[in-house]
């Protein structure tokens, strides 16, 4: 049964990959049209199941050889490359033109077209693309003539408008009868803002003559001037050759047969040092320029970035000066618990403290990712040293952890990079597997608890993938002792990370924090974002052939990771290969969010997977195996392993990257410092990461704040405070103790000093705005727009209400005659801050209390109104 399951699997996987290169030779610049519509997405997913079944179910098999085949292979590349450079232009060139006139001509060839291609042109607001020429119709019959993009699309064929379309995406198509032979298209896409894109393609007639036979890009071979049909001809040949020799080489290879693996010898001091620095060096080089100027550059241009930063500067002054007070952040004045609103990353913070005292935020960031990053490969190189003794092989598997292509693409995120733990926790509990002491027990709940004080998220796909590893373990016999001393040793580290959670804890009970399935779904991955890369190298490719409304993220490993890793499942050890698949498979069903049914059971009946945003990130579970399994397939290959990790290299590859210049505190930060109360940097909103990057030179309450979450108060203060700054404003100010208030624009309040683009004022003394109290509990009669009523108020009806059979209500003797001010339907800031899971408006009855002078917009309403703002008078109930 394993050994059909076996062929079985190895068959399926070569016939996918000759099938998925006959779906690349129809990309450009081949151009290809082979005999079959295939599409690449569709065959990736497969063909990665299969290669995990035929990696699991592998068996040793005699060798065949492959040498002629490959050398084949790359003669039939190479001269398929020749064509495609000798071949004459075809296809349709693109005008590129704006209101200012043409920015641009573009080459012959298809219509498709997407922001990738356009970079070289000047950059406009108002795109206009327009093709003109020949279309060539191979067959008479009905065409479905279809087009996808972004923009206001029309196609003229033969003078007559056969298809419009506008969206943003642009999904259009129609059917219509087109005769063999030559005919004159027109096409204009026109799109304001950045991205246009268009792709415009056709389905052929079947024999019958109705639309569904073949689906494809209108190719250059049918589009403008025709060229000679030999150099089609020998295109599709190629490219079937190149697809059969890939079959062929794929089912000879054997690449699914178990290999043993070197017996796995101590590490020393010494390899653990020239491994870090291994990995430094690799670090350093894809992430350069970054390490030329660690202090001096950065990702603070980037909201993330200075978020992050801000972060990490804080945890630093709070656990030197008030420790018990590290979760009071200066942000989101006067709310508690800020700091919860956002990751803590108090492992990172404690690492780049030294760096954070000697050079600022910029460079104790930068100490913090490349620390992590140089840990997380060195963890995963010693989970393959653990089992095999190739020092090359393992290097390379850290390497691959250390600096893939998922790092690169998310430089801001800090919290997603620090992985440092997560690998040494596997490393662990393989040692627990080994011998189930208390003692390795209770390093696995330490080690998931430093994961978790180093990023919240990664600490939660940790758990996953313990999660997992503990169910694997007891299905393979892990006895309930075993269990129980486990289970102890996890108590170690959760009275480890109790102190962190209980403010997540209690700012999720003020605050009513819970993620909505429609929150979670803009986050999460989808099949596409799998396939989709953030590079230099395929970047460009994937933006083009994937629709950009299914691609939330680029998580595509590259090629080098993905087929190493597969091919290790063979020669992994039983229990790894174990946890890598089942983890892995648990991990990407969480990252495709609501898109499974499983993900909605859990948001709907498990508490803590309402408080997880970006699924997407579970994506690096994975990748992490991946990783790991590359490093048993090319253990004993180092030639194999050198040429892998050049590849990986290629693929993993955006240097030069663009960093910017690291921010300095303004004057106006240093002349705050010092001073008493709280500041305001209007308008908020705005430059909020900014005011709390500049905030650390003095460290005083910011009005201001930012983080995934945005408080319910934070919003309503935007609205009060915008420009002019008014009485209202200044009474919610004085609240609140803001002393100060940074601007870039002129206020009416009294200036203190100007200092280079901003200007700080001072907050007048006068009134402030109190927070309303309870009173007595009577009827309350609301109107769509709201009442107010002076004196004495009375039902708008002559006689008690009754009902529809003419009863009495029995709410006719609750009506009568009170004394009334105001009456709003809009909710306070202050209200908020005391309870904002529970401050808006509703209908019914509320309390009411002695009236005294203050701004409407600060007065008390009804907790269960629809908020509706209603401020012609200054009372406050």
């Amino acid at each position: 049964m394993r050994r059909a399951a076996s062929a079985a699997a190895r068959a399926g996987v070569s016939v996918l990959l000759g099938l998925l290169v006959l779906a690349l030779a129809r990309w450009p610049p081949v151009w290809a049209r082979p005999p079959l519509d295939v599409r690449a997405l569709a065959l990736f997913g497969p063909a990665v199941l299969l290669a995990v079944v035929a990696g699991l179910t592998g068996r040793p098999r005699p060798p065949r050889p492959v040498g002629g085949l490959v050398v084949a292979l790359a003669v039939v590349l190479a001269a398929l490359a020749l064509i495609v450079a000798m071949r004459p232009p075809a296809g349709l060139p693109a005008v590129v033109s704006d209101p200012r006139g043409t920015l641009g001509v573009k080459p012959p060839g298809a219509i498709d077209v997407a922001g990738p291609d356009l970079r070289d042109l000047p950059a406009a607001h108002k795109w206009s693309l327009g093709w003109a020429g020949g279309l060539r119709a191979p067959r008479t019959g009905v065409y479905r003539l279809w087009a996808t993009g972004r923009g206001e699309l029309t196609v003229v064929l033969d003078g007559h408008v056969v298809l419009r379309g506008e969206g943003d995406p642009l999904r259009a198509g129609s059917d219509l009868p087109i005769t063999e032979g030559a005919h004159r298209l027109e096409v204009a896409l026109h799109r304001t803002g950045p991205g246009p894109r268009l792709r415009l393609g056709w389905t052929w007639p079947r024999a019958d003559g109705r639309p569904g036979a073949y689906d494809e890009v209108l190719l250059p071979r049918d589009l403008g001037e025709p060229i000679a049909r030999a150099w089609w001809w020998a295109t599709d040949a190629l490219a079937l050759a190149a697809a059969a020799l890939t079959m062929a080489i794929a089912w000879r290879l054997r690449w699914d047969v178990p290999r043993p693996l070197p017996a796995p010898r101590p590490v020393t001091r010494g390899e653990l040092a020239w491994s870090l620095a291994g990995h430094l060096l690799v670090i350093a080089a894809l992430s350069w320029p970054l390490v030329r100027d660690l202090a001096g550059q950065g990702v603070t241009d980037r909201p993330d970035g200075r978020l992050n930063a801000w972060i990490l500067a804080w945890d630093v002054h709070a656990l030197a000066h008030a420790p018990g007070r590290l979760f009071q952040a200066p942000i989101f004045h006067p709310l508690p618990d800020a700091l919860a609103f956002s990751e803590n990353l108090l492992l990172p913070a404690v690492l780049s403290a030294p760096a954070q005292a000697l050079g600022g935020p910029v460079l104790a960031y930068n100490v913090a990712l490349v620390a992590s990053l140089a840990l997380s490969g060195l963890g995963a190189q010693l989970l393959v040293r653990r089992v095999s003794g190739d020092r090359l092989a393992a290097f390379v598997a850290g390497a691959f952890f250390a600096g893939g292509a998922h790092r690169w693409i998310r430089l801001a995120h800090l919290h997603a990079q620090t992985t440092l733990v997560l690998p040494f926790l596997l490393l662990a509990l393989d040692r627990f597997w080994q011998r189930r002491t208390l003692g390795r027990a209770a390093v696995i709940g330490v080690l998931l608890a430093l994961q978790g004080l180093a990023s919240v998220y990664i600490g939660a796909v940790a758990a996953l993938a313990l999660a997992v590893a503990v169910a694997l373990a007891l299905a393979a016999g892990l006895r309930a002792r075993e269990m129980a001393t486990l289970v102890v040793g996890l108590a170690a580290g959760a009275v480890l990370l109790a102190p962190v959670v209980r403010p997540y804890l209690r700012m999720r009970a003020f605050e009513g924090v819970e993620w909505t399935m429609q929150d979670v779904a803009s986050y999460a991955a989808t099949p596409e974002s799998y396939a989709a890369s953030g590079t230099r190298l395929y970047g460009p490719i994937t933006q083009k052939h994937l629709d950009p409304s299914r691609v939330r993220d680029t998580l595509f490993p590259g090629l080098a990771i993905l087929v190493a890793g597969l091919a290790g499942l063979a020669s992994a050890p039983r229990r790894y290969r174990a946890v890598a698949v089942a983890a892995s498979a648990a991990a990407v069903v969480f990252s495709l969010g609501p898109e499974t049914g499983l993900y909605r059971f859990l948001h709907e009946h498990v508490l803590l997977v309402r408080g997880v945003r970006a699924l997407s990130r579970f994506s690096l579970l994975p990748v992490l195996a991946l990783c790991v399994l590359a490093g048993f397939a090319l253990a004993r290959r180092w030639a194999a392993a050198l040429a892998v990790f050049a590849l990986f290299a290629l693929e993993s590859s955006n240097v030069p990257i663009r960093y910017a210049a690291a921010p300095h505190p303004s004057e106006a930060a240093r002349w705050l410092a010092g001073r008493p109360g709280a500041v305001a940097v209007l308008p908020l909103g705005e430059r909020d990461t900014e005011a709390m990057l500049d905030g650390v030179a003095h460290w005083r309450p910011l009005l201001n704040g930012d983080s995934g979450f945005m408080p319910r108060p934070y919003t309503r203060e935007m609205e009060l405070l915008a420009p002019p700054v008014g009485e209202d404003a200044l009474r919610l100010l004085r609240a609140v103790d803001v002393r100060h208030v940074v601007a870039r624009e002129p206020l009416a309040l009294p200036l203190a000093i100007t200092a280079g683009e901003d200007r700080v004022f001072d907050v007048p003394p006068g009134e402030a705005a109190r927070a309303p109290g309870g009173g007595e509990a009577v009827p309350t009669l609301w109107g769509d727009e709201g009442v107010v009523r002076r004196g004495s108020w009375h039902p708008p009806w002559p006689s008690p209400p009754t009902a529809r059979d003419g009863r009495r209500s029995p709410l006719a003797p609750a009506w009568p005659t009170r004394p009334w001010a105001c009456l709003v339907t809009r909710s306070t800031p202050l209200e908020r801050w005391c309870s904002p899971r529970s401050s808006r408006g509703g209908s019914g009855s509320h309390r009411t209390s002695p009236l005294v002078p203050a701004c409407s917009a600060c007065a008390c309403a009804d907790q269960r109104r629809p908020s509706t703002a209603y401020r012609s008078e200054t009372w406050r109930t």
